[in-house]
């Protein structure tokens, strides 16, 4: 399944050339991936208040086509992987229906300062956007 996160272009996210800078775009990972842990119930805040951090391991993104401001544009990401203690999404950042961007980023559950199981109730919710191997399981 995948989870679709809308937004607009603000002013200060671009530079003196009138595009969005690139490092914003991780900004709008993180804002869809914590739009994605809301909608589950399962806000950052909630995580924290149980105890866990959600640790960002790796990150990587592809630019394709530049944002402007202004520009009203969409982030989809699905989740790829999804064990004990990692997991991983896939992004595409599209506008007008065209990918901008595509992107990963890979993550740990910890829990007092250690790698730890996420919460079963989260794992099963998630589940729901893990996205079949290419070709069937």
């Amino acid at each position: 399944m995948l989870f679709t996160y809308e937004r607009r272009v603000q002013f200060y996210e671009t530079d003196a050339q009138g595009v969005v800078h690139h490092s914003n775009y991780f900004r709008y990972l993180e804002e869809a991936r914590g739009e994605l842990l809301r909608s589950l119930g399962f806000p950052y805040s909630a995580l924290r208040e149980a105890g866990y951090e959600v640790v960002l391991l790796q990150a990587s993104c592809s630019y394709r086509k530049p944002l402007f401001y202004d520009e009203l544009f969409t982030v989809e990401l699905t989740l790829t992987e999804l064990n004990r203690f990692f997991f991983t999404f896939n992004y595409a950042i599209k506008k007008g229906g065209q990918v901008a961007a595509e992107a990963f980023t890979r993550h740990c559950a910890v829990k007092n300062g250690r790698p730890a199981s996420l919460p079963s109730e989260l794992t099963a919710a998630l589940k729901r956007y893990l996205r079949e191997p290419e070709g069937g399981a």
